[in-house]
């Protein structure tokens, strides 16, 4: 978040409208707690996108169903990223008069435009950035980690089980048949301040299948107050650590064979390592 020069000339400059404002103006105080609450509300919000189009009479919802363009910044970095805002007057004051704004559910928005990163509120005191990988996260979708280097993750499985999560888990994954065998976990990652949610998925072929199956889950399955992470290990090896989701099945073609022919491998990864794939 956006430092503030002070809290009296912020107080004087941006003024919330409406509840969430109020909230963004909390957590960027620098109480977690306060920082906590915005990002647990945050999916269930309505949010507003700005678009260089005509807007039809009346028209002010966005529909996922219908191409149209939305207003981006540029980054220090150079890279481009969404412009997002917690009311119409925000849009206005960013881009001026006349641009086209359109509001969207808070989760279904970032599920939309989490190739990219994001800008709440850009030139405003207060607002955020958010990287593709959290996006993901407050869209509700698993956010697949890559790790490059020799890391120590500790594993463990919860006390209390997450029905609910655990129930939308097994409804996504069990009908797609790469799925080999899948378990759900807490991870503590170095550096981390609180655990995570750790889907351990073993699978061959057809990966992009297994990221279609989760991606669905936009309804809030998924949102609650651990993010997910997912790692896709090759079949086999060790059970993984937690909860089955789904128990381990027998493949339908020989082992180390795809199309008749014998599988290339590229040698086992840091974490097909560490869970014996």
């Amino acid at each position: 978040m956006t430092d503030p020069v002070s809290a009296a000339a912020a107080a004087a400059a941006f003024r919330p409208v409406n509840a969430l404002e109020e909230r963004l103006v909390a957590a960027a105080q620098g109480d977690r707690a306060q920082q906590f609450a915005f990002e647990r509300e945050l999916p269930n919000e309505t949010l507003y996108v700005a678009t260089p189009d005509a807007m039809p009479e009346g028209r002010r919802e966005l529909d996922t169903d219908t191409p149209v363009r939305l207003l981006s910044i540029s980054l220090k970095d150079g890279r481009r990223a969404t412009a997002v805002f917690t009311s119409p007057g925000r849009v206005m004051a960013a881009f001026g008069e006349g641009t086209g704004c359109l509001s969207m559910p808070a989760r279904t928005l970032f599920g939309m435009i989490r190739a990219d990163p994001a800008v709440l509120n850009p030139g405003q005191m207060y607002g955020v950035v958010w990287e593709p990988d959290v996006l993901h996260a407050l869209a509700g979708m698993p956010v697949e980690r890559v790790v490059e280097k020799e890391t120590q993750v500790m594993l463990g499985t919860p006390k209390e089980i997450p029905t609910e999560l655990l129930a939308a888990l097994k409804a996504a994954l069990e009908p797609v048949p790469e799925v080999r065998a899948a378990w759900l976990g807490l991870a503590y990652w170095p550096g981390a301040t609180s655990t995570v949610w750790h889907l351990d998925v073993r699978a061959g072929e057809g990966q992009d299948a297994i990221r279609r199956a989760l991606g669905s889950l936009m309804d809030g399955q998924l949102n609650g107050d651990r993010k997910l992470d997912m790692v896709i290990n090759a079949p086999g090896g060790d059970e993984g650590v937690g909860l089955v989701v789904v128990a381990p099945r027998a493949r339908a073609v020989p082992a180390g064979m795809v199309n008749g022919k014998p599988k290339k491998t590229n040698g086992k990864g840091l974490l097909g390592r560490l869970f014996g794939g």
